[in-house]
């Protein structure tokens, strides 16, 4: 279900030190566009990271280890939606990860552990009551999005919780119903978007049906 378009890293805003550019929102509303016409193939119940490292090649065995498994663990080729585990699958100098389950905080912590110091990690999920969740983390710069309702902490605007996705605010939010008018674009959609802007990773079905590995969780 991917696409591997480049593993990149994202062009700096010289005028906002260490955030990502912002892409040209007709070009996002392309990639929206896309994914609406792709959304129902996902199921009831969803979780997906790209992981990328700033240097070398994040190898599937060293994501094994870097989530705490034995990489002869890894059980070949499966299929993803019935196994009840994570699948892994390598891209160019990265590793994606899928899972179709339920996206319980223990599933997630799971997959958290890719990220950290030297590595992109970007984590979106969904489930059947039509909560979503997306983390992002650019080494020691942490953002998230809750939805439908936002997060929330006293005294703090629920968007300054964006972190390196602050340079897509105004799409973010475009995502959620206010007082004046509905959401003006779906939230996964925009989502996978801003996911394939900033890591070169499109979500389709040519990687799904490749090569990939399976690490059972115990449920």
């Amino acid at each position: 279900m991917f696409t591997i378009l480049a593993a990149r890293r994202p062009v700096l805003d010289p005028e906002n030190s260490g955030l990502p550019r912002k892409a040209d929102r007709l070009v996002l509303d392309e990639i929206i566009a896309r994914y609406d016409d792709t959304l129902d193939r996902l199921g009831d119940f969803f979780a997906y990271t790209v992981t990328i490292p700033d240097s070398g090649v994040l190898t599937v065995e060293d994501a094994m280890r870097r989530v705490g498994s034995d990489p002869a663990a890894l059980q070949g080729p499966g299929e993803p939606h019935s196994s009840g585990g994570i699948s892994f699958y390598q891209f160019g100098s990265g590793v994606v990860t899928l899972d179709w389950m339920n996206p319980g905080g223990d599933r997630k912590q799971v997959t958290d552990r890719l990220a950290g110091n030297g590595f992109r990690h970007w984590y979106l999920a969904f489930d059947i009551e039509g909560n979503t969740t997306m983390y992002v983390r650019y080494g020691e710069a942490e953002g998230y999005l809750e939805h439908p309702e936002p997060g929330y902490i006293p005294f703090t605007h629920w968007t300054d919780h964006f972190g390196p996705l602050s340079a897509y605010s105004d799409l973010l939010v475009s995502a959620y119903d206010s007082e004046e008018a509905e959401a003006e674009v779906d939230v996964l959609a925009a989502c996978l978007a801003v996911i394939e802007v900033e890591s070169g990773v499109r979500l389709e079905e040519k990687l799904m049906d490749g090569p990939h590995s399976v690490l059972s969780i115990s449920m």
